[in-house]
């Protein structure tokens, strides 16, 4: 992007976090609203989490206890249609390919029990999905060692996968063009309040008067929450991605590898841009600090993922590692989204996406964007998303909105 104007005196809406979702809020934003927007980031747009992504694109949602899983499904539907058609719509350019991402599951398990679900909510969505069965498995999936030890494979067959880097920097483009000011290296300190409702927000470099603010700053967005009295119960947590390279691979294999997680696996897989092969952990269980922790994974990070191949696709034994980091989630107890008002009348959080959030970000944008101009969408039921789904101490226990795979 071009240099990064001076952070104004005054705006309507200030929406913290040049991340995948605070640029996708501040595009919505700027093209269905008059009110003049700005995004203020504190390092540079997709710095965080939203430049590590592994950008996968899918509808397959197993199931949530308190909520049918259409709301996954169906927000990630309409976002996708919105990626493929993005440069028609935002007038900027991105990555994105094809790849079905595939499910596999076995009879009378827990697990077997979800991968059907989702595949029945994708047919009652009219999402393209398909199901095999037996040695349909080890003929469509050979790469994977142990497929004949599964019932039966769903395949989401629409999915795809982008990057991260080149959408949040195509929202603040498009933003930018239809109006919004876009300020980077400018963190915001604070959220001013007067009588019950948002005035401003502290910056490092001064204050910003507001009428509304949309904070999206991923695992910094509970601080600022904090400001306004309200205790987000967010965790971050790291994770690991390796890139690798295989001439036989690509030889023997080509397009035919889909993006997998296997069951009760914390890696998964997805093809890479350039023929290319990415592998990744996706386990919500180690802490870290978002200001300072490991940025590549580790010796012993790398023989897990040397041992993990060896088991599961030995065809990758001879993969050079070609590129490797490590990213954060940011997760709530229960891997579910919060999208809602906060505090004071005028703040609005978009947080807690625990791995699965890029492919929502689309219909984010536009929910946030609805929320702060009318106080509801007609898009989905918000209610679900509500922060306050925490106060009762909720531990967590709620079925998980995803399984592993970002």
């Amino acid at each position: 992007m071009s240099p990064s104007p001076d952070a104004p005196d005054s705006t309507d809406v200030v929406v913290v976090g040049g991340g995948i979702m605070g640029t996708s809020t501040a595009y919505f934003l700027s093209v269905e609203t008059d009110r003049r927007v700005t995004l203020v980031e504190k390092d540079s747009v997709a710095a965080g989490s939203s430049g590590d992504s592994s950008a996968i694109i899918r509808h397959h949602y197993g199931g949530n206890r308190d909520l049918d899983p259409h709301v996954y499904a169906k927000m990630a539907w309409w976002s996708h249609q919105f990626y493929r058609s993005f440069t028609e719509e935002t007038g900027e350019e991105i990555t994105h390919e094809d790849a079905p991402l595939v499910r596999f599951g076995t009879e009378g398990t827990g697990l077997g029990d979800a991968v059907e679900r989702g595949y029945e909510v994708l047919k009652e969505l009219d999402v393209p999905a398909s199901r095999y069965d037996g040695a349909e498995l080890q003929r469509r999936y050979p790469m994977y060692a142990h497929v004949g030890e599964y019932d039966f494979a769903v395949s989401d067959d629409r999915a795809g996968y982008s990057d991260g880097t080149d959408v949040a920097n195509g929202f603040a483009r498009a933003a930018r063009a239809n109006g919004a000011t876009v300020v980077t290296g400018v963190g915001v300190t604070g959220i001013r309040e007067a009588d019950g409702s948002v005035i401003g927000v502290d910056t490092d470099a001064g204050e910003i008067d507001c009428e509304d603010v949309v904070v999206a700053a991923g695992p910094w967005t509970e601080r600022l929450a904090a400001d306004v009295g309200v205790d987000l119960p967010l965790r971050t947590t790291r994770e690991n991605v390796f890139i690798l390279e295989s001439e036989s691979f690509r030889e023997q294999y080509g397009d035919e590898t889909p993006m997998v997680s296997l069951p009760g696996d914390k890696w998964y897989t997805r093809p890479a841009v350039g023929e290319k092969f990415l592998v990744a952990t996706s386990v919500h269980t180690e802490d870290a600090d978002p200001d300072a922790y490991e940025q590549e994974p580790d010796e012993p990070e790398l023989l897990e993922l040397v041992d993990w191949i060896d088991e599961n696709m030995p065809v990758l034994d001879d993969a050079d590692i070609v590129g490797k980091y490590s990213g954060i989630y940011t997760n709530t107890p229960d891997l579910g989204f919060v999208l809602d008002q906060i505090g004071p009348d005028g703040c609005f959080v978009a947080c807690g996406f625990s791995g699965h959030g890029f492919k929502h970000a689309p219909a984010v944008g536009r929910i946030m964007s609805d929320l702060v101009t009318a106080g509801t969408t007609a898009f989905v039921d918000v209610d679900f998303f509500g922060a306050d789904r925490f106060d009762s101490g909720d531990d967590g226990s709620r079925e998980s909105a995803t399984t592993a795979d970002s």
